[in-house]
C-alpha cells in the first residue's frame, strides 16, 4: 500500500545512501525530499529514473518560514490526494557550526535552528496528517553533547539554562565568559 515518506538531509553523504535504502525497503512509497537549492530536484530526478516515486520541495532549514511553507505544501498535497497517506518522516539534515555567532535567518543560533527547531516545526505543522502507526526518525548532529567523543571538542558542552537563551547568537560568550 502506497504511503508518503518525508526526508531532510538526503542529498549527500549518509543521507543520500539512506534515501535509496528507504526506497529499496519500501518501493511502493513516495519520497518527498526537503532540500536547499536544486540538490533535491537533482536527486529526485536520479531516483525517479531508477523507477522510484520521488518529489522535491525546495526548503531552507535555516529559515523557519521556509520550513513552514514546505510543511504547508506537503499538507496541501496530502489533502488533495496528490500524495498518498503520510507514514514516515526522516529528519536527517543536521548542521554543526563551530561557533555560536552563526545565526539563522530568524536570528537564532544556527546549529540549534537546523537540528532542533526545523524538525519541531515540520512535525508540529504536519502532526494531524500522520497516519496512525507512523514513524518519525531524527538522526541529526550530536553537536550539543559538547564532549570530544561526539564533536571532537569543536563545540562547548550544553549549559542547562533557559532554551531561549541558548538559541540566541552569542549565547556561549554570554554564558561561559569569566567575569572581569
Amino acid at each position: 500500500m502506497s504511503h508518503t515518506i518525508i526526508m531532510t538531509g538526503a542529498t549527500r553523504g549518509f543521507g543520500r545512501v539512506a534515501a535509496e535504502g528507504v526506497l529499496d525497503g519500501s518501493p511502493e512509497a513516495h519520497l518527498v525530499l526537503l532540500a536547499r537549492g536544486t540538490a533535491g530536484a537533482e536527486l529526485a530526478s536520479d531516483l525517479s529514473r531508477k523507477g522510484y516515486s520521488v518529489t522535491s520541495i525546495p526548503t531552507d532549514l535555516l529559515a523557519l518560514g521556509s520550513v513552514r511553507d514546505a510543511a504547508d505544501e506537503v499538507a496541501a498535497r496530502l489533502d488533495s490526494g496528490e500524495l498518498p497517506r503520510l507514514r514516515k518522516l526522516v529528519g536527517n539534515a543536521g548542521a554543526l557550526f563551530t561557533n555560536d555567532m552563526t545565526q539563522s535567518r530568524d536570528g537564532l543560533e544556527a546549529t540549534f535552528a537546523v537540528n532542533v527547531l526545523a524538525n519541531h516545526v515540520l512535525i508540529r505543522r504536519l502532526q494531524n496528517r500522520f497516519e496512525a502507526a507512523s514513524r518519525i526518525v531524527i538522526t541529526v548532529s550530536d553537536a550539543h553533547f559538547g564532549d570530544f567523543r561526539h564533536n571532537k571538542g569543536m563545540m562547548p558542552g550544553p549549559s542547562w539554562t533557559n532554551p531561549t537563551e541558548l538559541a540566541r547568537i552569542d549565547a556561549f560568550l554570554r554564558l561561559f565568559e569569566s567575569p572581569p
